[in-house]
């Protein structure tokens, strides 16, 4: 790794600063082709000076974010409590006091600066109060509240919203009850939708000095599908890394939640951003933790070893609270809390284990909270990320340098030809000029051609799923209807093509960027493109409910008759379980459901074909305007021979200025990859 950070950042920013001044004389106040990368270069230097690193924290609900990131900043800033959170983002930074910043649902915003306003206020609008507990509040003011405003609330509104939260009804409660308290809160809270807080910004001044560079985004929580909304997922785009929340379960690691947020939110990003912490491990067996860690490495490959860990925010929060006491202040609150009722069982445990010590006591509890674990890999990750950083930052810098020598020497040619005949470069343009529009005519139908390849009748979307479905009707069909296991080969098969289709999904998406970036133009910025990802209505619960539906219906079971009586012989009908039509049974409703799986992932791929080839035709329309104005105006100045002759000094002396910066930008970046890689 190189070896001087300080230094290294030093240099890069030098180069950045002696490169603006360059860029405004190229640019010489004109709209260009590649103001969007002057932009992101803009950006990225500003986080690169600050040394900013951005940690977003994500999980289900329940999941213990709040108390996790109290426990990481050694400071409980927010509510803890099992409740839900609302819609809010919430942004923690340093800042010299404390200070809280809400900005509300029409963009109010409100500040304040007393310590206890201020904790009121994050009890009152970071969690959610006891009568919604049980809905998903977060999606209701996204969705429906926040989008809709004062606008009346269809039903056709209300049935999209319950299909879309139907898995998240985490209490259990009866269809019917869910629903009517779905209802109830939005008949509550749409007249007062403005005083929604959709933003939470926190400045406070750390004693650590180490926490100093770095923000925490605390966001809704993540629904049971592992999806989040659209204003989590701008954050995510920005994220140096994502840390993703999960209680440990006492049995097993049900991670379908993380697995869908990976699949669905970090498509095109570095998996060595994303982090899983297993919480809630103080009470757990060191065998149970082993087994369920194993369990996420077993699930997870694509993730850093070192960056799947175990935690517990309650050891760490508790090990906070009492690492300043004294062996005698400790015994007498443990004391205290131990007569409240209040002693969690991993307490007694530590207490327990360091046999009354104070000092083996504070380092049990570090052992349990496992936050060490956390601040060793995530300096492992920041150290090499900047340096990622550096090298993005370089590159971006290297292609942009490029670009506008290329379009320099360019305009220095039209000049030279003018310089040397008028009539002859008039007749060059105007010729060049009928080869831009034949361009636009011809990257208009490489576009229709990408559009056809992929999503026309038969095309590659529709083949390829075609594939699948096929071979699932092949191996379900193998299957013996009489066999004991045939229902639970049906089901590993049937989710096993899930994952596939979703693989699919994802693959396809990113083969229709690249084409686009290597048939049409390489987009400037992809911000714009946003994957998507299937959200299957087939889950192991739901499986479950349809073979229970179906063994109790009357097409499971099949007619027989028997004969009672010797001399007198009487034949008797009755009905009775047949495993075979049961079994046909869920296997057509099953089928049925991945036909449905498939035309989604279908609707979705030709839905995003549309509009990344529109996002391409988009900046390519600008590019070309931008073009063709260049060139009326060489063609249109009336200029002497002297000013041209000026003119072209001037872009030479600037494609000279150019050359020992790109050199420099080269050498540098080649020196941190060849050492970060």
């Amino acid at each position: 790794m190189i070896s001087n950070y300080q230094q290294t950042k030093k240099d890069i920013l030098k180069i950045y600063r002696d490169f603006l001044p360059l860029a405004d004389r190229a640019k010489n106040g004109k709209e260009t082709s590649y103001d969007p990368s002057l932009q992101s270069l803009a950006k990225q230097a500003k986080n690169i000076e600050q040394d900013k690193f951005l940690l977003m924290v994500v999980g289900e609900a329940k999941s213990g974010k709040s108390t996790f990131i109290n426990a990481y900043l050694g400071e409980e800033i927010l509510p803890m409590d099992v409740k839900q959170c609302t819609s809010s983002i919430v942004e923690i930074r340093y800042g010299e006091k404390f200070i809280l910043k809400a900005t509300y649902a029409d963009d109010r915003t409100k500040t304040l600066t007393d310590e206890q306003k201020i904790k009121e206020f994050l009890t009152r609008n970071a969690a959610m109060n006891d009568e919604y507990r049980d809905i998903p509040v977060a999606v209701i003011n996204m969705e429906i509240l926040m989008h809709k405003k004062d606008k009346k609330i269809l039903e056709a509104d209300i049935a999209d919203l319950m299909k879309g939260i139907k898995d998240e009804n985490l209490y259990h409660l009866s269809d019917k009850e869910y629903e009517n308290k779905v209802r109830q809160y939005i008949k509550a809270k749409q007249p007062v939708w403005r005083d929604i807080v959709k933003k939470i910004e926190i400045e406070y001044p750390f004693d650590d000095k180490e926490l100093r560079n770095i923000e925490i985004i605390d966001t809704p929580g993540v629904n049971a599908d592992g999806r989040v909304g659209d204003i989590t997922d701008q954050y995510i785009e920005d994220a140096n890394a994502v840390m993703f929340l999960k209680p440990i379960t006492g049995a097993a690691l049900e991670a379908t939640s993380f697995k869908k947020f990976l699949n669905s939110k970090s498509a095109d990003r570095n998996k060595n951003a994303m982090f899983l912490l297993l919480t809630r491990a103080a009470n757990e067996t060191p065998d149970n933790i082993s087994r369920i860690q194993e369990e996420a490495l077993r699930q997870f490959p694509v993730i850093n070893p070192k960056q799947i860990i175990p935690v517990d925010s309650k050891a760490e929060l508790f090990y906070n609270k009492v690492k300043h006491l004294t062996a005698e202040e400790l015994k007498g609150y443990l004391s205290q809390l131990r007569k409240a009722r209040q002693l969690d069982g991993f307490i007694k445990g530590a207490w327990f284990d360091a046999d009354g010590d104070r000092e083996e006591f504070l380092k049990v509890l570090k052992e349990l909270s496992r936050f060490n674990d956390i601040d060793d890999a995530l300096n492992q990750f920041a150290h090499k990320a900047q340096y990622i950083l550096f090298g993005d930052f370089l590159g971006r810098m290297d292609a942009v340098m490029t670009t506008i020598t290329d379009q320099l020497d360019e305009t220095r040619g039209f000049y030279k030809e003018k310089a040397e005949d008028p009539i002859e470069l008039g007749n060059r343009i105007n010729e060049l000029k009928r080869d831009l529009e034949g361009i636009t005519l011809k990257i208009n139908r490489t576009v229709d051609d990408v559009v056809d390849k992929y999503a026309g009748t038969n095309g590659i979307i529709d083949q390829r799923a075609d594939v699948v479905i096929k071979e699932y009707k092949r191996e379900i069909a193998a299957l013996d209807p009489d066999g004991d296991s045939s229902l639970d080969e049906l089901e590993k098969i049937s989710f096993r093509k899930i994952d596939i289709f979703k693989q699919y999904e994802e693959k396809l998406q990113k083969n229709i960027v690249a084409e686009c970036d290597q048939a049409l133009i390489a987009l400037s910025d992809k911000s714009a493109i946003k994957y998507t990802t299937i959200k299957p209505d087939l889950t192991k619960e739901s499986f479950e409910k349809i073979k229970e539906d179906l063994k109790n219906s009357d097409e499971a079971q099949e007619s027989y008759s028997y004969t009672t009586g010797t001399t007198f012989t009487e034949t008797h009908y009755a009905s009775r379980f047949s495993r075979k039509k049961y079994y046909k049974l869920v296997k057509k409703s099953i089928s049925s459901r991945i036909d449905k799986i498939k035309k989604e992932a279908v609707t979705d791929l030709k839905r995003f074909t549309g509009k990344v080839t529109n996002e391409y035709s988009k900046e390519l329309a600008k590019n070309a305007k931008i073009k063709r104005d260049e060139l009326n105006e060489i063609v249109q100045k009336r200029q002497s021979a002297e000013e041209i002759q000026a003119k072209i000094r001037e872009l030479s002396v600037l494609l000279n200025d150019f050359q020992p910066m790109l050199e420099r930008v080269k050498k540098m970046k080649g020196g941190i990859d060849k050492n970060v890689g």
